[in-house]
C-alpha cells in the first residue's frame, strides 16, 4: 500500500510555465500532480547525488589514481604536531 500523502507544495509560476507543465503531464499520460512530483523528485535526487559523486574522464581518473598511489610526503608542521601530541598524557592513555 502506497504511503499516505498529506503534505503539499504551493508554487507560483507564469501562465506559460503552467501551460507547458500541463502539456508535459498530458503527453506523458500523468496527472499534473504526479508529473510535477516525479520531475521535482528526480531533480532533487540528482542534486543530492551530485553532492556525493563526481564523474571523471578516464585520463583524469588515471592521473588522480597515480597521484594517490604514491607515498605521501611528510609535512613539517604535521610532524611537529604529532611529536607534541605524543608528549601529552591523554594522547597515550588509550582512551
Amino acid at each position: 500500500m502506497p504511503a499516505l500523502k498529506k503534505e503539499n507544495l504551493n508554487v507560483r509560476m507564469s501562465r506559460e510555465e503552467l501551460d507547458l507543465i500541463r502539456r508535459g503531464a498530458l503527453a506523458s499520460g500523468k496527472t499534473l500532480s504526479a508529473f510535477v512530483l516525479e520531475a521535482a523528485s528526480a531533480q532533487a535526487e540528482k542534486a543530492v547525488l551530485d553532492q556525493r559523486f563526481f564523474h571523471l574522464d578516464a585520463q583524469l581518473f588515471d592521473e588522480i589514481e597515480e597521484m594517490l598511489s604514491k607515498p605521501g610526503k611528510p609535512r613539517p608542521e604535521l610532524v611537529e604536531l604529532f611529536k607534541a601530541a605524543n608528549k601529552v598524557k591523554w594522547a597515550n592513555s588509550g582512551g
